[in-house]
């Protein structure tokens, strides 16, 4: 079947102006590589191998829709490219962050309010409410279905000097049931696919999503029908969705050439796993989706060695990013003029736009912040490695991706004096005094308690989250100093085909691409919008609109 089936029936024509159109609405210049151009959609094949009402492509927080699907009688089949289900999601650290959540007092109306802020003129009124309707619901759909248990999380919503943010209040985490404990995203990934196949769902583990297979109606829109695939063998699999398909197949972190079209802020490593390759936006592309969110990204900072290392080996390495103490005491990051350029202890998704902010006018036009150093000094390691640094409370005095009373690796430039710092980090003499100027400036905030350049110390979340207040602001006057290469890294990609309130897929023209749906990174859908709401803001929209896009979806006749 394999080849035959894979070329036969492609609506090129269609499918390419439809693409074209969508590449053009994301306001990016199109790439002449194939890794970033669409994929053509397939006509109906004369046989199938897999047939069901819900088709998920990934097994992330596409799981929650699949689960939700069955839960209302669909049959549904999950593709998923790796052997285990889970995702990225699985490897997080838990955290759902759910507004007007039955676990703590909250306000709708403050949360609107908060959401709207957030979102930045990128998302609709109407994608906010359905959030709002719909997360408490989805996260009691899970206890309900699987048994999972919740607890408040004792975090703070990242822009708390917003309107309507607040503290303590909407972000849940799985509980273990072993050991009474908050867990990662494992303690609700599997129990969910447990529950789907319980319920008669069906799992296809290391098979890969190729194509939209679709047809063309009277009004030219695309209706997708089912989705060829190719599994572990390379066998070619037509998969049959005869009510709806839902992409949640991750975004783009794994293709080069995607983020080098629509990335606003070069970010060359990441913490997903290797399968978010893009395939799943290209596929949407491929019946005329319209784009949205591309040139953002959930966003952090990495060690620019471990970072690359951990990229080039696709693994997921929780060392990389200088997030576990980005607020401490006397340390701060610095650009290629000896400048700071943010609050180094703001939520990791606000200082990446930070890494954006400027370009040379001149010369090579190289961004100002990129790469940047990580800059710190004797009495900064002394107390990350004795456990009491300000945001490493239960870090265990980790520095540099090993122990902080062990030997730096061999990147971490090390000097007895600012100035022989300077020298190794290639700053020229404008920049080590710059540098200089900044540390003495620092000092004096440190003594004064304040920053009045950069406001680093003035958030809950500057301080070490709720509960743990705690200054972030000393002097940095303790050789050695050391200095290590930090880089814009990525938590996902935000970008995807453009959805609306039931996450269906919209088409070029603005209508929906009928029978396909889209969440999580895979959806080009956002917080709803640019930033990040709090601790779980990545993974909730994924599963906020999967569960409202199997509900959705469940209502849809067959197209046969």
């Amino acid at each position: 079947m394999g080849k035959a089936l894979n070329r036969r029936s492609f609506l090129g024509m269609a499918a390419g102006a439809a693409a074209l159109g969508a590449m053009s609405l994301a306001g990016c210049a199109p790439s002449a590589s194939n890794d970033a151009t669409p994929l053509a959609s397939a006509g109906v094949p004369e046989s199938w191998d897999h047939e069901a009402d819900f088709v998920v492509v990934g097994a992330g927080t596409a799981l929650t829709g699949a689960l939700k699907a069955v839960e209302q009688g669909m049959s549904a089949i999950v593709i998923e490219a790796r052997a285990i289900a889970g995702g990225t999601t699985a490897l997080s650290g838990g955290s759902v962050w759910i507004p007007c959540n039955d676990y703590a007092k909250d306000d709708r109306a403050a949360a609107k309010t908060y959401m709207t802020k957030v979102a930045d003129g990128l998302s609709t009124e109407a994608i906010i409410d359905a959030y709002l309707d719909n997360a408490s619901p989805m996260i009691n759909f899970i206890t309900e279905q699987t048994g999972v248990a919740w607890e408040i999380a004792d975090r703070t919503d990242y822009h708390e000097q917003w309107e309507g943010a607040t503290t303590a209040t909407r972000t849940v985490k799985p509980i273990d049931p072993e050991t009474g404990k908050s867990t990662n995203g494992g303690g609700y990934t599997q129990p969910q696919a447990d529950k789907f196949t319980e319920l008669g769902g069906t799992i296809l583990f290391n098979t890969t999503a190729e194509t939209l297979v679709a047809r063309t109606l009277d009004d030219g829109r695309q209706e997708v029908l089912g989705v060829i695939a190719t599994d572990a063998k390379g066998a070619t699999l037509a998969i049959k969705a005869s009510k709806a398909v839902l992409l949640g197949a991750g975004g783009f972190d794994y293709n080069d050439d995607m983020k080098a079209q629509y990335l606003d802020i070069p970010s060359p490593c990441t913490f997903m796993v290797e399968t978010c390759d893009g395939k799943g936006v290209r596929m949407a592309q491929g019946v005329g989706a319209d784009l949205a969110m591309m040139c953002y990204g959930w966003g952090n900072a990495a060690y620019k060695v471990i970072g690359e290392e951990a990229y080039a080996n696709k693994v997921v390495d929780a060392n990389i990013a200088p997030l576990c103490y980005q607020s401490d005491t006397s340390s701060m990051w610095i650009n290629r003029y000896g400048r700071r350029f943010c609050d180094e202890a703001a939520s990791y998704d606000s200082f990446w736009y930070g890494f954006g902010n400027g370009r040379d006018t001149t010369g090579e036009m190289l961004y100002t912040n990129i790469p940047a150093w990580y800059v710190c000094d004797q009495g900064n390691r002394n107390r990350n490695a004795g456990g009491d640094g300000v945001a490493t409370p239960d870090s265990g005095g980790n520095l540099w991706g090993v122990e902080a009373s062990a030997e730096p690796p061999a990147w971490v430039l090390q000097a007895d004096t600012l100035e022989e710092l300077a020298q190794k980090m290639g700053l020229d003499e404008l920049g080590t005094e710059n540098l200089l100027a900044q540390v003495e400036r620092f000092n004096r905030y440190a003594a004064e308690g304040t920053d009045p350049e950069f406001h680093r110390g003035e958030s809950t979340f500057d301080q070490g989250g709720p509960g743990r207040p705690a200054n972030c602001l000393e002097p940095m006057n303790v050789p050695p100093y050391f200095a290590a290469q930090i880089v814009p890294f990525l938590q996902g990609t935000k970008g995807g085909p453009r959805t609306n309130e039931f996450g269906q897929v919209l088409h070029v023209n603005g209508d929906t691409v009928p029978r396909l749906y889209a969440c999580g990174n895979n959806a080009g859908c956002g917080t709803p919008g640019k930033y990040y709401n709090g601790a779980g803001g990545t993974v909730a929209p994924g599963m906020v609109f999967s569960y409202i896009a199997a509900i959705d979806a469940a209502k849809l006749d067959s197209w046969e």
